[in-house]
Parts: structure tokens; sequence; C-alpha cells
């Protein structure tokens, strides 16, 4: 099963008092089965927005007004809510990093994870309590016979974010959304996840969109990476390849941000500036204002996501020919 899903010009805006707010603008990509994909990029980027329109979660005042999200070749925009409502939960899932706001405080564990199975599958109660202890032993969840009936305050938040998971995957979903699933976690509780998700993902093959700011995660989980900045794809490449050669400035002070492993770096560097205002975006490039290499075409024009090698595209008019490496630092 290959072509799992594929976002073509995809374009979500909001409509505030102050302005129109560009948070996707125009963006493609795909993603295939058993494949995880990372979505990486500051906040305001416009990451969980796309996940959100995959899902058709947006609401007003935001709009998704223009595009396709083609899942198993069918346009989800083409959709009625009835139809979404079957699919959501069930061929796609999403995992908001928030567990204790993203769980229902006056319900059980394992009665929301019953809910999930039983308005997708003909399930009976018993069946659904038997598969919810299951799945929270799926995820690594100790004495999950116990666990199933404590209310979501009762668990810690390795645990919270291990039965979001298992809601997730109650219905082995062809495609899981994960929307910075480590936030506030210790790099011990986030690694098990991974290894967890990994797991599952080899199990059922799901493909997997994975939204993060943290390049060293991706390196770790991911086959394919895109950088978002202000709102637009700026960068996509097989993660090894993107490591190695990065293209845009933008990718490339996301990289020298990261800690070295040896821990021999005298000094991180960061990247000046802030995101642009989406309202009030940049004439030409939107990364200009930040970056030192720009010049006065890119002020005034904006360059187009092109394929630079096969697999590897970038948006910026100072990355060098095909037949060129090193991009636009070399």
């Amino acid at each position: 099963m290959s072509g799992l899903l594929r976002v073509e010009n995809l374009v979500t805006r909001f409509y505030t008092d102050e302005g129109v707010v560009k948070a996707v603008d125009g963006n493609s990509f795909h993603l295939d089965a058993d494949e995880a994909l990372g979505v990486v990029g500051e906040s305001g980027s416009g990451k969980t927005v796309t996940a959100l329109s995959i899902m058709r979660l947006i609401e007003n005042p935001g709009r998704i007004e223009g595009g396709r999200i083609l899942f198993l070749g069918q346009d989800l925009l083409r959709k009625s809510e009835r139809q979404m409502r079957r699919i959501r939960g069930k061929e796609i899932s999403m995992v908001f990093q928030d567990s204790l706001s993203s769980l229902n405080p006056t319900l059980t564990v394992g009665t929301q994870i019953v809910r999930v199975l039983r308005n997708h599958l003909r399930i009976s109660r018993r069946d659904g309590w038997r598969r919810a202890m299951e799945l929270l032993a799926a995820v690594g969840i100790p004495e999950p016979a116990k666990r199933v009936s404590h209310y979501p305050h009762q668990l810690s938040g390795g645990m919270r974010q291990r039965a979001l998971i298992a809601m997730a995957i109650a219905c082995n979903p062809k495609l899981l959304i994960l929307d910075e699933p480590t936030t506030a976690l210790d790099v011990t509780i986030e690694a098990q996840i991974f290894e967890l998700i990994g797991r599952l993902k080899g199990e059922f093959g799901m493909g997997v969109f994975l939204i993060t700011h943290d390049l060293s995660v991706v390196a770790s989980f991911c086959q394919r990476v895109i950088i978002m900045y202000a709102g637009k794809i700026v960068e996509e490449a097989p993660v090894e390849e993107l490591y190695e050669n990065p293209l845009h400035p933008y990718t490339l002070g996301l990289l020298r941000s990261i800690p070295p492993l040896d821990g021999e770096a005298e000094r991180l560097e960061s990247i000046p500036g802030e995101v642009p205002d989406l309202i009030n975006l940049p004439l030409g490039c939107n990364f200009s204002p930040r970056c030192a290499l720009a010049d006065e075409r890119c002020w005034q024009v904006e360059p187009e996501l092109s394929e630079i090698t096969p697999g590897h595209r970038a948006a910026c008019w100072k990355v060098k020919s095909p037949a060129a490496t090193g991009g636009c630092h070399g």
C-alpha cells in the first residue's frame, strides 16, 4: 500500500479581527504506509494546523480554502462530517501533546478506550473491556487490569501519554498523527514511547506523521522529514540526506542548535530574530529577515519549493545547481 496520504497545495487560513492568518500556505507532500514522516519547525510554522487540516478539525475562524487531502486515493475535503467521524479514530488517529487535557477527567481510561472501540467496531462491552486491557498492556502500562479502572489524574504523565496511544491504535488505524507526543516527559520515557510507536508501526504497517521541534528525535525515528517555516514547507528530504546536506539556511540553523552527542561543541548557535507575523508576512522569502545570506531577490521574490536532487526539495534562491553539493551554505 503506497501513497497512503498525499496532500496537494493545502491552504488553511484563519480570519481574525486583526487580519487573515496564513497558517498553511499551499503545501504539498506525501506519506507512504509503514513510513514515519517528521514535520519540524518552530512554533507558528503551521505543523499542528497541517495535522488538524488532515483530520478536518479546523474550527471557526479557520477555513481550509484550497487543495486536496488524498487518503487512500479519496479526497477527505469532499467527505461529509458524518463520513469523517467514521474515519477519525478508525482509519486516522491523532495523539495530542497535552495528555491531561486530551483525556476526559470524569471517565476512567478503560471507559474512554471502550467508547472508541464501540464507536467503530461491532464489539460487546465485555469484549471491549478485555481489549482495553490488552491495549494498555501493549503500550507498556503495568497492571493493566488495575489501570483500566483509573481516572486520568491517577496516572503519571508517561502513563497518560501511553493511554492516549492505546486509544489511538485501538482500531488499528492506517495513519497515526503524533503532535509532540513526548512534550514534558523525561528522556527515558521519551525513548520508551518512540520505541513503542516504532514497534506498533511495524506490527500494523501504519504511516506515522510526527510533529516535533526536535531534529534529534526525527533522526532516530523517521525516514523522511519536512521542514516548515511560517506556514510553508522550505525543505524536504530523506533524514540522512538532510543531515549530511541541508540546503535551506533555516534547516542549517536548526541543525546547528542541536547539542552534539559527544558534548564537544563550545557553544550552540541560535537563529536570530523571530518567526514573522503570519498576518503580515514579508515580501519575497519569509525567512529573508532572519537570513544572513539574503539579497535583494530574496527580499522581493518568493522562491518555489523545487526538487534539487531526487527526493530532496528546497525553497531557496541560494541553493546551488543540482550537480553541486553543499547547499546554500557551501
